[in-house]
């Protein structure tokens, strides 16, 4: 979901604020590297670390979330880092003053969940959210374990659903229109990241918001097939769809410099 928060940002006059749920810091701080503060770097403590000082003093604001989240994006995409503290980090304590104090200065909330997270946390984080984005992949094993044995999922049945594919793969013959046909579920709802080697290498070397700005700049072509061009309307897709589901309508950059 990195990538779609980032692009919902350049796109629109929307703040997004990223955070997640893990006990140590990992693939956000990871991918945002290279255009994160020197917070971090300096190894001052911020993000998740600073919230907890500030609940536990009873001093926390939305001013604090502002404050101690990094910028990615000036005044567009803000990380809210994991904790850098060896020590055990109660995020189910800390996640509810997050969710009321938020939308102070921020539009959009990008909560990042993991199967490997306290069952605690995760209950809490979807009972909380307005929308849930499940990610999932073209293997069919998998899509039928969490498809077919609804029992075993942990999504609410009372909360709007988008599906995510990731490294999706178009040749497939398991494509998303099968998916989509076989799960019997709505066209609106699912969504692709598509496969790309250059996205991937970008994760690994952390020039992720480079990549993204790149890709962007992909012009298509009529007959001619741009795996950037198709990367970014694919991203940007998705982001349509969660915006639609929570029902903004937002200015985008190019209504925004017509004006």
């Amino acid at each position: 979901m990195a990538a779609v928060a980032a692009t919902i940002a350049l796109d629109h006059h929307i703040r997004v604020l990223m955070t997640h749920t893990h006990l140590e810091q990992g693939v956000l701080e990871h991918l945002f590297s290279q255009t994160r503060t020197t917070l971090q770097s300096a190894k001052t403590t911020g993000g998740m670390d600073a919230i907890e000082r500030l609940v536990q003093c009873g001093m926390l604001t939305p001013e604090g979330i502002r404050d101690h989240a990094e910028s990615i994006l000036k005044d567009r995409l803000e990380l809210l880092s994991g904790s850098m503290s060896a020590e055990k980090h109660e995020t189910k304590l800390l996640l509810p003053h997050i969710f009321k104090d938020y939308r102070r200065f921020y539009d959009l909330l990008f909560v990042d969940l993991s199967s490997e997270d306290d069952p605690e946390v995760v209950s809490l984080v979807m009972e909380q959210a307005d929308l849930i984005v499940v990610n999932l992949n073209q293997n069919q094993v998998s899509l039928d374990s969490y498809f077919l044995n609804k029992n075993k999922a942990p999504v609410p049945s009372h909360k709007p659903v988008l599906y995510c594919i990731g490294a999706y793969e178009r040749s497939s013959r398991f494509n998303k229109e099968r998916i989509i046909k076989l799960y019997e579920l709505k066209k609106k709802a699912v969504g692709v990241i598509p496969h790309h080697i250059g996205y991937m290498d970008a994760q690994n070397e952390r020039r992720f918001v480079q990549f993204l700005l790149k890709a962007r700049e992909a012009k298509s072509r009529f007959l001619e097939f741009s795996e950037d061009g198709s990367f970014t309307e694919a991203v940007r897709h998705m982001g349509q769809l969660i915006l639609r589901m929570l029902e903004i309508s937002p200015v985008s950059e190019v209504d925004a410099a017509n004006d």
